[in-house]
C-alpha cells in the first residue's frame, strides 16, 4: 500500500505498522529506508529475510537525549553531533546496554546512529518513543533503490510512505566512526564533514 506522508493519517499508520511488528519503507534526508522497531527481534528477523542477509543495523533517534541512551560518546563525537545532527550522517559510537535487540549489533560493541534532517522518520521515533532501524531499500548485493516505481515493483507487499521531495541522486549518508581514539570516515555520502 502506498501512502503520501502529507496525508493526515500517514504518521499514525506508519507507527501502527511498526508497533505491530511490521516493516515500512519511509523517506529520509538521503534515500528511502526500510524501518522496523529496533527493540523487536521478530521484526528484525523479518527484515533480515527481506534483505536476504543478517547484518548490523543503524538506528534512527529523534534527539540527542535519546542518542545518549544508546551510545557512549567521545568529545569529538559530541562536537560532531552538535554540528551535524540532524543531517545526512551516520555516526558510529561504542554502544551502551539498552533495550535494543541484539540483532541490531550482532557481536559488535558499536552502534550506528542517525538523526536525519527529515520530519517524518523523526516523528515516528518520537511517537513510538523508541528507535527504528534504518537500512537502504534493497536486497543484499543489489544497489539501493531510489525510484518509487522500482520500489513499488520490487517490494509491493511492504507499506510505502513516500515523499515527493526526496532526492533522486543521493549517495546515502556519510558514515563516521567515533568508536576509537581517532575518528574515521568510512563512507563519503551526502554529508560534507569537516573536522
Amino acid at each position: 500500500m502506498i501512502h503520501n506522508i502529507k496525508d493526515d493519517n500517514s504518521l499514525t499508520n506508519a507507527c501502527d505498522i511498526i508497533r505491530s511488528g511490521g516493516i515500512i519503507i519511509y523517506p529520509t534526508d538521503t534515500i528511502y529506508g526500510f524501518g522496523v522497531d529496533a527493540t523487536n527481534p521478530k521484526a528484525i528477523r523479518q527484515l533480515n529475510i527481506l534483505k536476504k542477509r543478517k547484518q548490523v543495523y543503524s538506528i534512527i533517534v529523534n534527539s540527542n537525549n535519546m542518542l545518549y541512551k544508546y551510545a557512549n560518546v567521545s568529545r569529538d563525537g559530541q562536537d560532531a553531533i552538535n554540528k551535524y545532527f540532524p543531517g545526512p550522517f551516520t555516526m558510529i559510537f561504542n554502544r551502551k546496554e539498552s533495550n535494543l535487540s541484539d540483532l541490531i549489533y550482532l557481536n559488535f560493541e558499536t552502534i550506528g546512529i542517525r538523526i536525519p534532517d527529515h520530519k517524518f522518520p523523526n516523528e515516528i521515533v518520537k511517537y513510538l518513543d523508541r528507535p527504528i532501524v534504518t537500512t537502504s531499500v534493497n536486497v543484499h548485493n543489489n544497489k539501493p533503490l531510489y525510484d518509487l516505481k522500482e520500489i513499488k515493483n520490487k517490494f509491493n507487499k511492504i507499506n510505502i510512505f513516500y515523499d515527493d521531495n526526496i532526492k533522486k541522486k543521493s549517495l546515502g549518508s556519510t558514515i563516521i566512526d567515533f568508536s576509537k581514539k581517532s575518528k574515521t570516515i568510512l563512507r563519503k555520502g551526502d554529508g560534507n564533514y569537516i573536522a
